[in-house]
């Protein structure tokens, strides 16, 4: 009987510090990667979420819409503004996020990276912009939910 205790405590002990060393069980390899580099954007598909970049007193700046990778299981944002824009793309589920600055450049099109949320898990996209100096350049929106 005691051998037994004494090897129930030693395997607990041995899980206990395989879990530690494991790292966040929500971590994925698709995490904060390119959806394009990654190859994932080749399945993407529009979730029909999407949300103007308004300044304060409501003029468009640009928008935001939000693609999920029915082959990865991913999402990610994706903004159209002004060629001279900068801002931030963030798509987040319930339980992570992830965000992405982009630059001036590119056409005006730019995507984040892309956060893990197979099937049946929610998400949304934000997108931020700035075309010039003072508040009525700056813009913002959020997708509504999808939860492919």
């Amino acid at each position: 009987m005691k051998i037994r205790v004494a090897a129930v405590a030693v395997s607990a002990a041995a899980i206990s510090t395989l879990l530690l060393n494991a790292g966040p069980a929500s971590a994925h390899p698709y995490d904060g990667k390119d959806p394009y580099r990654s190859g994932c954007a080749a399945s993407k598909v529009y979730t029909g979420k999407s949300a103007s970049l308004k300044n304060e007193i409501g003029d468009v700046l640009g928008t935001v819409r939000l693609y999920y990778s029915r082959r990865c299981g991913t999402n990610w944002g994706e903004v159209r503004v002004s060629k001279n824009a900068t801002g931030h793309i963030n798509v987040f589920t319930s339980k992570k996020s992830r965000s992405f600055v982009y630059r001036a450049g590119n056409g005006g099109h730019h995507w984040g990276d892309m956060v893990y949320a197979p099937s049946g898990v929610c998400a949304q996209a934000q997108g931020s912009v700035t075309v010039g100096i003072g508040r009525v350049n700056k813009g913002s929106g959020t997708t509504g939910k999808a939860c492919d």
